[in-house]
């Protein structure tokens, strides 16, 4: 079985890094994976989406697989797949998202109706969410039994890390509690949020590292700026997964904020699986599916005064990370999904 996996998104994206652990999930299964990392970084006004697009048709010109699987419904992925649709190919579109909610007006609607006319490319279905399955379901009726739930996991290895390199890591920051957040700085992350809850701590012995790049980068330093935070915000820009998950394992209190919109609903965090599973406490808003996991977290309403009290209750407990651990480590393994996935494919090419 010859599978190939596509990120719409750039490559400093989370859904880039889904389709990542999903090729390399697979690959260790047993499957024939190959993944075409996406050739850009985001760019303002989405060009990389135009240029991508481009990218992938010459890319996949003369390629063959048995099934392609395309993070997010885009026509700079969908577009590029079907060439090989016409040679056999099995379309699998993963809709990790409801990506127009992010946006309004007139971009909103034109999003949303040109992702449900590529949604009807596929062959196959796949989300992470029970209700944006739920959702899909409704409405792609001719898709009935053709939607599969493909877990948000973990790459549980990555977060077996150096304990002196941890260790070093609070050497680095003596005299400070570190907050930690990581996330592809774009319209989705909520930075503002979490900077107003820090400004909000009154405290001086909290530093807030923030990991990640992205297009609004740059208002997020100068946000910091704004509100006087400079001296306890460090932006490290896009760090590699290794380096990710010792500075989560070094913190004192990792942060997850969604603001209660219908689009966060339809989430499934990442990041939340990846604190919990690095053994550290966690302060989250309680919006989606994160009330799931609210006996494993400090959660808050969506104002960034109640997160700010989440965070300092964070940083006063002294509860355990142990369960939350053993929980990720036996729902979200990314090695355990690739194989039941792997199966659902065989099922799908082969009978």
């Amino acid at each position: 079985m010859n599978v190939l996996v596509l990120s719409s998104q750039a490559i400093n994206t989370g859904s880039s890094l889904r389709g990542f652990y999903i090729y390399k999930s697979l690959k260790k299964s047993g499957v024939k994976a190959s993944y075409m990392p996406p050739p850009f970084k985001s760019m303002p006004f989405m060009l990389d989406f135009g240029l991508s697009m481009i990218y992938y048709f010459f890319a996949l010109m003369n390629r063959n697989y048995d099934a392609v699987i395309i993070i997010k419904p885009y026509p700079n992925t969908v577009l590029p797949a079907m060439m090989l649709k016409s040679r056999g190919a099995k379309i699998i579109i993963d809709v990790d998202d409801l990506d127009h909610g992010y946006r309004s007006g007139l971009i909103s609607a034109a999003v949303e109706k040109m992702q449900k006319n590529l949604v009807k490319k596929g062959d196959i279905l796949t989300t992470h969410n029970t209700s944006l399955m739920k959702l899909l379901a409704a409405r792609n009726p001719d898709f009935k039994g053709k939607i599969y739930m493909l877990k948000q996991c973990v790459d549980i290895p990555l977060f077996r890390t150096d304990r002196k390199k941890v260790s070093s890591t609070v050497k680095r920051y003596a005299g400070k509690r570190i907050l930690f957040y990581t996330a592809h700085l774009n319209i989705a992350s909520y930075l503002d949020n979490i900077l107003e809850a820090v400004s909000l701590l009154n405290r001086d012995d909290v530093v807030l590292i923030i990991a990640g790049g992205g297009p609004t980068e740059g208002h997020y330093k100068k946000t910091a700026k704004k509100m006087g935070l400079e001296n306890k915000t460090i932006f490290l820009g896009q760090l590699p997964q290794e380096e990710v998950a010792v500075l989560m394992a070094a913190a004192d209190v990792c942060l997850v904020y969604y603001e209660n919109a219908v689009v966060n609903r339809y989430r499934a965090s990442m990041k939340l699986r990846e604190y919990l599973l690095a053994g550290n406490k966690t302060a989250a808003t309680l919006v989606g599916e994160i009330k799931d996991f609210k006996k494993f977290v400090f959660g808050s309403s969506a104002s960034p005064a109640a997160f700010a009290d989440a965070i300092n209750s964070a940083l006063k407990s002294k509860k355990s990370p142990l369960k939350a651990r053993r929980f990720i480590k036996k729902e979200y393994s990314w090695d355990r999904e690739a194989v039941l996935f792997r199966k659902y494919l065989e099922s799908l090419l082969y009978t």
